[in-house]
């Protein structure tokens, strides 16, 4: 794997999980009601990829997103946001923001160029992100707890997840970062949550469609 991609996907992966411990920290959700997926299909354009999200999740342009932010927290936060959503939406391919109000939770989804990888590179990823956590956590008052992290996949189609627990001495918070990468069908795309709870995606990962 070259390092071109492999900084690619740390930087993705890190302004992310960074971007996300500032937001929505309600707790609780509706999405899973007796194992039913309550959830619409989102139409990725540029892609033409569709994307199962809860039915809460609105989709919101880059500027309406930072109108919000703008509005929840103060200027300091505020301008570290949208720093990293520059990140983010400077990446190749096109970022997608999804923001569920009632639970204050977060996905975006980044559709970039297509990369089939092993559990090799899934690997290397990793170790890049932890080395990058243990830079970062300290500066930031910032601890990163690995809940899990899996590869799984064969020649046509391989799926990278990690979730973390970030906790935030400044605002006294958990905020649990779950992050994706899906390639199959000459497409890859990267996924991330970020809530203030603990939750299984998996179910609305299982019905993305590319």
């Amino acid at each position: 794997m070259q390092l071109r991609l492999k900084l690619h996907f740390c930087l993705l992966m890190i302004s992310s999980l960074l971007f996300s411990c500032l937001n929505g920290t309600k707790e609780g959700n509706n999405w899973l009601d007796n194992e039913n997926l309550n959830g619409r299909y989102h139409l990725l354009e540029d892609h033409g990829s569709k994307a199962y999200l809860p039915l809460d999740f609105e989709r919101y342009s880059l500027s309406k997103y930072q109108s919000l932010l703008d509005s929840l927290g103060t200027d300091k936060k505020y301008k570290f946001e949208t720093e990293n959503l520059t990140i983010l939406s400077k990446m190749e391919g096109h970022l997608y923001i999804f923001f569920d109000k009632n639970t204050g939770s977060t996905c975006t989804i980044n559709t970039i160029p297509y990369y089939p990888f092993k559990k090799e590179n899934a690997s290397q990823i990793l170790g890049l992100i932890q080395s990058n956590h243990q830079k970062i956590a300290h500066k930031n008052e910032l601890t990163f707890t690995k809940i899990t992290a899996k590869y799984g996949g064969n020649s046509k189609q391989q799926l990278f997840k990690t979730i973390y627990k970030v906790n935030s001495k400044k605002v006294k918070t958990d905020i649990f970062s779950s992050a994706y990468i899906i390639s199959s069908n000459d497409k890859t795309v990267f996924i991330q949550l970020s809530t203030g709870f603990k939750t299984d995606f998996d179910p609305f990962i299982d019905k993305l469609m590319l």
